[in-house]
């Protein structure tokens, strides 16, 4: 059995309301001005041991990070951070105090989006050609001249998107999903955490090609460095 760690946080004055965990209620860890979510007696082994279980830990992982999250801030930790013992929990968070401090010092007034970018697909409407001949080959060809300028356009509103959030937000990272969806990350304050709809609409109106999706504030999940796991 292992004690489950979740997140990070700098103690507070007023009290957390500690969510249940994956099997019981978390608790707090202590160890000089660090303290750990954590919950006691997991078997890291037991909520891997089928699909369906694996899924429902990750489910209650996120779920509880994001629970803590809107009381304070925090570190949220990756998913399967186990330790034998509290005594080993608290030699780590002693032996890295320093780094933790310092970047939940940095991170502590910020909280996370994530812009989903699915691409468009234009109608193939080839199989209603109503040509024969010639007529019908040049129909084909404009077509995928249209199809390759589509694309074109759509490579064009993908950096120009990148460029405008740029310009707003100097935290920002991306990456690329199967099959071809697109998120980019971004920071951006905790006390004024709203993307205007003006703006979410403007990315939407200049990148018709692409349909977009804007996550409600997270924790910095994607602008973690050197931390637990």
């Amino acid at each position: 059995m292992s004690i489950y760690a979740y997140a990070l946080l700098v103690p507070i004055a007023s009290p957390l309301v500690l969510p249940l965990g994956m099997e019981r209620n978390t608790e707090l860890v202590y160890s000089s001005g660090l303290a750990a979510i954590v919950e006691p007696e997991i078997s890291l082994e037991g909520i891997q041991a089928t699909d369906e279980r694996l899924l429902q830990a990750v489910l209650t992982h996120d779920r509880v990070i994001r629970e803590l999250f809107l009381q304070t801030p925090l570190l949220p930790l990756r998913f399967g951070n186990g330790f034998t013992s509290q005594e080993k929990l608290l030699n780590h968070l002693e032996k890295h105090q320093q780094q933790y401090l310092e970047t939940l010092t940095q991170l502590r007034d910020k909280v996370e989006y994530t812009l989903k970018a699915t691409p468009c697909n234009l109608l193939d409407d080839s199989d209603t050609i109503d040509a024969k001949g010639k007529a019908y080959l040049l129909a084909k060809k404009q077509r995928y001249q249209t199809q390759q300028a589509f694309q074109a356009q759509q490579c064009e509103q993908w950096e120009l998107l990148n460029q405008l959030i740029l310009k707003t937000y100097t935290n920002v990272t991306c990456e690329t999903r199967q099959p071809d969806v697109r998120q980019i990350h971004f920071l951006t304050q905790r006390n004024n955490s709203t993307v205007s709809t003006e703006q979410f609409s403007l990315w939407q109106v200049q990148c018709s090609h692409w349909q977009l999706a804007l996550s409600e504030p997270l924790p910095p999940y994607h602008f973690l460095k050197n931390t637990l796991g």
